[in-house]
């Protein structure tokens, strides 16, 4: 992993944090899941309630069964052929596909299938990814990299980065305001964990309480924490890495992002 721009020196950061809380603690949602499971048993297609259904098991932990329920909403997607035909390069639910195995263990097949969406956005078969033109894949692929000490996929996760960047440089002139691209830029050693801050929240301080930004906001933050961690990782400081994944996953609203569950599941290892 590349050692440029060390960030053994990153702001500490005071973060505002709520009790985790599984969604089976909740009756309604206990109940609503097995209203997604008679639905389905009605009607298998149902692909709203199996969308909704991987959702929920994923927020429990229940990732094996969430895993399932991502794979059946990517082949009923891959089998719409009208939906391919508008929209050719899709790769639908790749990410939360990959992200469940990693989270299951399965770290070769999850790596293996974060480089192929990686390469497939540089070769054009994969055309969606996201406003940055991908970086998100690329920043997941590093980001397992390090974790695994596989050293070739931490480059070539650095020289998609390079080429995402020198992209994007062509058509906007303020990087800092196409998002993930802060969070590759810090990567490569261009800018500061502090410009990534002002990119999520407008202003350079790291002291903040991301409870009170809005949703989109609050995962910005929660995506620059996950990768401050993991730069720390790629420079040996697993304590402060261990710190930022502690922080993001104490975000306990914004259940959404591959970052969230996967800091969540650092922590878990970690008390191990």
């Amino acid at each position: 992993p590349d050692r440029r721009n060390s960030c053994r020196g990153s702001p500490k950061l005071s973060v505002a944090t709520t009790r985790t809380q599984n969604v089976f603690d909740d009756e309604g949602n206990v109940a609503r899941l097995a209203e997604y499971r008679h639905e389905l048993e009605r009607n298998p297609d149902n692909i709203g309630v199996i969308q909704r259904m991987a959702s929920m098991l994923r927020v429990a932990g229940e990732y094996g069964e969430a895993l399932q329920f991502y794979q059946r909403a990517a082949a009923h997607e891959r089998g719409d052929g009208v939906a391919n035909a508008l929209t050719p390069g899709r790769n639908p639910w790749g990410i939360d596909i990959a992200c469940l195995r990693w989270l299951l263990g399965d770290r070769r097949q999850a790596l293996q299938e974060m480089h192929g969406m990686v390469a497939g956005i540089l070769d054009g078969s994969i055309s969606y990814g996201d406003a940055a033109g991908g970086v998100s894949q690329g920043l997941l692929l590093y980001y397992m990299a390090v974790t695994t000490g596989e050293r070739r996929e931490a480059s070539f996760a650095l020289e998609y980065f390079k080429n995402r960047v020198d992209q994007l440089r062509g058509v906007h002139s303020n990087l800092l305001q196409v998002w993930p691209c802060p969070i590759a830029r810090y990567y490569l050693g261009d800018i500061e964990f502090e410009s990534v801050m002002r990119a999520v929240n407008r202003i350079p301080t790291v002291r903040a309480n991301p409870t009170t930004l809005e949703l989109g906001r609050r995962r910005k933050f929660v995506a620059a924490l996950f990768h401050d961690g993991t730069k720390q990782r790629a420079h040996g400081d697993e304590e402060g890495c261990i710190t930022r994944m502690r922080e993001c996953a104490g975000l306990d609203n914004t259940r959404i992002d591959q970052e969230w569950y996967l800091a969540r599941h650092e922590v878990e290892r970690a008390k191990q």
